[in-house]
Formats: C-alpha cells, sequence, structure tokens
C-alpha cells in the first residue's frame, strides 16, 4: 500500500536515521529543517512499496556523496539533487521517473524526500544499503548487477558531471578524484533501475524501519522519565536489537586509516566503553564496524552498532565522541540482503584492512 510521508513524521525519521547511519552518515539536523519546509509547503510525499514499480518506471537512487562535514559547512536545499535527478531521469524519455535513497541512513535519509517534495513524484520505500556504509559501490543494487552508471554529480554552484559506461568501483574512485574540485561533497543520483531490477536488488522497507525505530523511541520515552530506563525499554520492545552495555567512554583514538580501508575512509578509531566492569572496544572508520567485549568478538559490520548518548538519547556521530561520554551501546540485525553471497564481499570487513576471527571467539 502506498502511504504519505508528512512533516510530522521527520523527528522519528531523524532518529531512525541516526540509528541506521551507525556512527555515521552524517548529522541530520539541517537536511531534517530543509525538508520540513518543503513538506509543509506541499503537504506531504507519496511513498510506494517496490511491488507498485510499474514495468516501464525507472528509479533513480539519490542522495549526499563526499563529505558530511563539508555538507555540514556549506548546505544546500534540494536544487543540486532534483537537478542530477533529472540528468538521469532524462536519460530515460518516455518512462515515468521515481526516486529512492541509494542509502537510508543520517543526511541521505532525507535527499530521496527532497526529490519527491520538488518534483511531485513519488518516493519508492527502498533504498541499496539498508544502514550507513561509506562507498556508492557497497550497495545491493551493485550486488544484483545494476549499473551505477549513468549517475550525475551536482555540486553547490550547479555544476553537473555525468559518469557513463564504468563499472561501480570505477565510479566510485572517479568520484573520489572529483571531491576535492567541488568542495568537498557533491549530489549524487543513479542506479537507474526498472521495477525487476529494483524489487530483486534493493532493500525494501527502509524508511518504514527507519520511522519505526524513531516512533519505538518516542513512545518509550513518554512512558518512561529516565532516558537510561527509556533506552532499556527500546531495547527490550524493538525487534532485532540487542542492548549491549551502557557505561563511560575512557578512552578515544583517531589516526590516519590504512590504504585498503573502504572509500571516502580518511581515520580509523578506537573507542574504549568502560561499562558494568568490562571494557567494550568499538573500532571505527566512519561508521563503528567492530564491536568487541573483552577482545571477543560481538558484533560486525554489516550488523549496525549504535552509541546512543546516555543523557539524551540521540545517537552519535563516531567523530563527535569524547572521553567522559555516557553511552548505551546497542546492536541492531543487519538487512538479509546482506548475508546473500554476492554482497558479502562489499561489506566484508577484511575490505577496511581488518583481520579477525568469528563472532564470538577471542583476538
Amino acid at each position: 500500500m502506498s502511504w504519505l510521508l508528512t512533516a510530522t513524521d521527520l523527528e522519528a525519521l531523524e532518529f531512525g536515521a541516526r540509528m541506521l547511519g551507525s556512527g555515521g552518515a552524517g548529522d541530520t539536523h539541517a537536511m531534517s529543517l530543509l525538508t520540513r519546509n518543503l513538506l509543509e509547503h506541499c503537504g506531504g510525499v507519496t511513498v510506494f512499496p517496490p511491488s507498485k514499480i510499474l514495468s516501464g518506471d525507472v528509479v533513480v537512487a539519490v542522495g549526499l556523496a563526499g563529505s558530511a562535514l563539508a555538507f555540514s559547512e556549506k548546505p544546500s536545499g534540494s536544487e543540486p539533487y532534483v537537478r542530477a535527478f533529472d540528468a538521469v531521469a532524462q536519460k530515460f524519455p518516455g518512462r515515468r521517473a521515481l526516486v529512492c535513497a541509494f542509502e537510508m541512513a543520517g543526511i541521505n535519509a532525507f535527499a530521496p524526500i527532497l526529490v519527491a517534495a520538488a518534483l511531485g513524484i513519488p518516493l519508492v520505500d527502498m533504498d541499496g544499503m539498508g544502514r550507513g556504509l561509506s562507498g556508492l559501490h557497497q550497495t545491493t543494487f551493485n550486488a544484483h548487477s545494476v549499473s551505477m552508471t549513468p549517475c550525475a554529480l551536482v555540486d553547490t554552484s550547479g555544476r553537473c558531471v555525468e559518469i557513463s559506461g564504468s563499472t561501480a568501483e570505477e565510479a566510485e574512485r572517479s568520484l573520489r578524484v572529483l571531491m576535492g574540485l567541488f568542495g568537498g561533497w557533491v549530489a549524487f543520483a543513479g542506479y537507474p533501475m526498472d521495477g525487476r531490477q529494483a524489487r530483486e536488488g534493493g532493500i525494501s522497507r527502509t524508511l518504514r524501519r527507519a520511522l519505526e525505530l524513531g516512533r519505538q523511541f518516542q513512545q518509550s520515552r513518554k512512558l518512561i522519565q529516565s532516558v537510561s530506563d527509556a533506552i532499556s525499554h527500546f531495547c527490550s520492545h524493538t525487534a532485532g536489537c540487542l542492548f549491549v552495555g551502557r557505561g563511560s567512554v575512557v578512552d578515544v583514538h583517531w589516526e590516519p586509516a590504512p590504504r585498503d580501508s573502504g572509500a571516502g575512509v580518511q581515520a580509523k578509531g578506537t573507542m574504549i566503553v568502560r561499562a558494568a566492569g568490562r571494557y567494550l572496544r568499538i573500532e571505527a572508520q566512519n561508521e563503528f564496524l567492530l564491536l568487541m567485549d573483552e577482545g571477543r568478538l560481538l558484533a560486525k559490520a554489516p550488523q549496525i552498532i549504535c552509541l546512543l548518548d546516555s543523557h539524551t538519547g540521540i545517537p552519535l556521530l563516531s567523530e563527535r565522541i569524547l572521553p567522559g561520554f555516557g553511552v548505551d551501546v546497542v546492536v541492531f540485525e543487519a538487512p538479509g540482503e546482506w548475508s546473500e553471497y554476492a554482497a558479502q564481499a562489499l561489506v566484508d570487513i577484511s575490505g577496511y584492512g581488518y583481520t579477525i576471527p568469528s563472532l564470538g571467539d577471542s583476538l
């Protein structure tokens, strides 16, 4: 069934998108405000499930590529995303164009809403990641052989670069080279696909998942005054959520990431949390990638590792965590699509330069 997304949904979406960002995908506040203004003006956008995509439609994935920090310093409205979307959609004349996210996490959860609201077109409830990841090639679309190109990149000055005839990995490398010329970030549109490709290659209901996470936390906060107790209630009433521990950050260390790290990763971080007499170690490269308990591996990407501020309940960004922060550590199940053989190599932890044992084994 299709449904209407309105400005009243954005508070819940913002929380859920930060959760799915797993410490990455940027600060959602500016994008949420931009989206709210558009939705209040147009009344909302129609959201389709992938099953409603017609055979003659084309679905284009949009979002921000590059540095979320650069975006926070020089944000933009819907214009770059709309222009990038149009540049790709116009290559498929005569076909109805729909929009989806390539990454339903952080600031990228809002980009397709901006396009849908600005153009009055349906938004498809799916993406290619189901969480935050650093590389545009790290999608289930790519794993199902959906071409990332033709794709378009548009900066805040309106400059547009189009890439065609490249693999997702080649296009990703080209994009990273261009980032310096574009001021650190661009609006991206690509992965044009028909209905069959979208249904087979996309992760469905990711917008719904983000909204449900936010609404469940809102409900927990209404029922329980204490933030810490509300977080515990949220975890116990949310499917696929594991509460790991509550404690204080005792050490944070960042260093340049190894050359074989994921695309777009510039720094490698380690956070140590003392929780109930034991030490949790979290490894991050933009997103939280590994979680260890006294040297025993508890979770790894594509599982979604989150650190919540114990005083506010807000999911924290990895680069903003400092010693002394009180945090609650939680883990969500990974989207099932990442368990498929063709997709596993795109998110395998070894691709970030880690060599680790199996879950539950000691390091």
